[in-house]
């Protein structure tokens, strides 16, 4: 009893967190809506919008269940907020009479967050129409009060129309790490993930750090995986070989970007996956072609040679720089073997639970494409000092690996998709590097 008081939060430092985001969000964006109001005032909206929302954040703070979301009143109420500060700095951007640009591009930034295709069409619908009657009816109206506007009305309607597919479910909330074996509690503790990351997580766990040790693979074994969907005996021993030695292996990337994803994705990599030193995928062909090296580092723990964390670390090849940073783990559950794929980022960790599968003549296939409870993908805010996870699993999230072997040798596909539609596959090609060659990073 005394280890779930020290991870969840008290009533009253929930209560004082819920104040404090309340009243910074409330007066915020109360402030820029008042201003936008004649006889009204920035003061006075700040004022209104400090006592409305505060409290409101505050009593549904503490009336949600473990597991349960926030109301969608109070959600639409916390998005119009935000979003009226958005529409406020564009604003400022684009000017003041900016406004069906200014609904455009809040409807459109809604859609994206939704997840799916069609939310992005219904955003970019929602903004233009709001847009539309905003400028016929008054165009004096402050590009505040268009984003506030297209907010309410997308989260109307989306919430309609989606009623019944949501795009999240909480898994956990302060729940202890050893209870959730399909997330990798690992988070970074800095804004910079980098390719020194497993390094760092040795310091921290006081465990031992290689990088690189010869013939160390992303699994101990292959037959941890076994299961009613997955013989291990059935798989091209080059898979095997790749997935239990895979420091053995060089690979090459080959990204196909779907046209209506890869913009959001150029503001994504420049913006957030660069200065992070993580997820900077590859956007084209001449990108992939700078070349890529891939190391495993590892960390054992208790003083023993067994290994305990294993990171795939990929770099391009010409300046160091990560390409990604991954924690593999797999588990068993019911009889079944999964790989989760844990990926650090600041105070969080994003997780993929992959099923394995034999397909083919001694394919591999890992799917989260499947009704099983695990497999999946997963955010996580981590706080290990109390050992409390926070989990939301991504609903709408798809991800399969097609691993094969064609004349000889060695592919694999690694598709993602939102909503079913597929927006990305990235195509590689495995070598195996000559006796006693060893990646490094440059």
């Amino acid at each position: 009893m005394a280890g779930e008081d020290r991870r969840r939060r008290s009533r009253s430092g929930r209560l004082l967190d819920a104040l404090v985001w309340g009243a910074a969000l409330g007066a915020a964006g109360g402030a820029v809506l008042g201003a936008a109001v004649d006889g009204l005032g920035a003061g006075t909206g700040a004022l209104i919008g400090l006592a409305l929302y505060a409290p409101a954040e505050a009593i549904t703070s503490l009336r949600r269940t473990v597991g349960a979301t926030k109301p969608l009143w109070q959600r639409v109420f916390a998005s119009a907020l935000l979003m009226a500060l958005l529409g406020w700095l564009l604003g400022l951007l684009l000017g003041s009479d900016a406004i069906l640009p200014t609904a455009l591009l809040s409807g459109a930034l809604l859609g994206l967050l939704g997840l799916r295709p069609l939310k992005l069409a219904l955003g970019l619908v929602v903004g233009a129409v709001v847009g539309g009657l905003a400028q016929a009816l008054d165009g004096g109206l402050a590009p505040a009060v268009v984003a506030a506007a297209v907010t309410i009305a997308y989260r109307t309607i989306a919430a309609l129309a989606y009623r019944d597919r949501p795009l999240v479910r909480v898994m956990a909330e302060e729940v202890p790490a050893a209870e959730l074996h399909y997330v990798v509690p690992f988070e970074a503790r800095s804004r910079y993930v980098g390719a020194d990351y497993v390094e760092q997580l040795a310091a921290v766990r006081g465990g031992t750090f290689r990088r690189n040790p010869p013939d160390v693979g992303i699994l101990a074994s292959l037959d941890s995986l076994a299961g009613p969907t997955f013989d291990p005996a059935r798989v091209d021993p080059l898979i095997r070989e790749f997935y239990e030695h895979t420091s053995r292996f060089a690979l090459s990337i080959f990204p196909e970007w779907r046209p209506w994803m890869k913009p959001a994705y150029e503001i994504f990599k420049r913006t957030v996956a660069e200065p992070l030193g993580q997820a900077a995928i590859p956007s084209n062909i001449e990108e992939a072609q700078r070349g890529m090296v891939s190391t495993i580092d590892t960390i054992t723990l208790d003083g023993d040679d067994e290994i305990d964390i294993r990171g795939w670390i990929r770099t391009f090849a010409d300046s160091g720089k990560p390409i990604y940073v991954g924690i593999y783990t797999s588990f068993r559950h019911d009889g079944r073997g999964y790989v989760s794929v844990g990926f650090p980022i600041p105070g969080a960790n994003f997780t993929a639970t992959l099923l394995p599968h034999n397909t083919g003549d001694g394919d591999l296939l890992l799917t989260s494409r499947t009704e099983l409870e695990f497999a999946g993908h997963y955010l996580s805010t981590v706080d290990s000092e109390r050992d409390a996870l926070t989990v939301l699993k991504l609903l709408g999230f798809q991800e399969e690996i097609h691993v094969y072997v064609t004349r000889g040798e060695l592919r694999t596909d690694h598709s993602f998709s939102l909503g079913g539609r597929r927006f990305l596959t990235l195509r590689y090609e495995i070598e195996r590097l000559s006796e006693g060659a060893a990646q490094r990073p440059s």
